[in-house]
């Protein structure tokens, strides 16, 4: 009996130190849209397929905190800089975007399965303290994933509707 005992308490010890890691985990991988809250995004490089240029490093959204959260709150992005809004399944085209809490225009492109741009739009910050007075930008056509960037960036770089973007590794420069 002692055997059984000592074997259920080593067990519930174990599960006990998982679900409060895995709670932490969890805690720390979500992210909030008050101004106070940070949030920590991993990073990688975009580009377009053609030319392998211009290289777009970007925060990945990858979770609902992530998304949420956005660049909501910045006061600048620096010129190739952006975020990656990426879902595990494909999106209805009538879920669009917001610039709620967003202090800098933006550029969108909602993305296929493969990368390629379905839909751009030039995204003004709004205003409001109430969520529902800002325009929704609804690309009309489903999508995987989003890109934003600096507003004008897509136009400086010819980024448009049928443009294919690819994950890019930063090339080493000889020394």
């Amino acid at each position: 009996m002692k055997l059984k005992s000592t074997l259920l308490t080593t067990v519930a010890l174990v599960f006990s130190g998982l679900s409060t890691q895995v709670y932490a985990q969890h805690a720390q991988d979500e992210c909030g849209t008050d101004a106070k809250q940070t949030c920590s995004y991993e990073v990688t490089q975009l580009c377009v397929a053609e030319h392998k240029q211009p290289m777009m490093q970007v925060e990945i959204a990858d979770t609902f905190g992530k998304r949420a959260r956005g660049l909501m709150h910045r006061e600048q992005l620096a010129q190739d800089q952006g975020m990656w809004f990426v879902y595990p399944t494909e999106r209805p085209g009538y879920s669009g975007f917001w610039m709620h809490n967003t202090l800098i225009p933006l550029d969108i492109a909602y993305l296929d399965k493969d990368l390629r741009v379905v839909k751009t739009f030039t995204m003004q910050p709004c205003t409001s303290k109430n969520p529902r007075n800002c325009p929704s930008y609804r690309p009309d056509a489903n999508y995987w994933s989003a890109l934003e960037m600096s507003a004008g960036y897509f136009a400086t770089h010819d980024i448009k509707v049928g443009t294919q973007l690819q994950q890019c590794q930063q090339q080493e420069s000889n020394r």
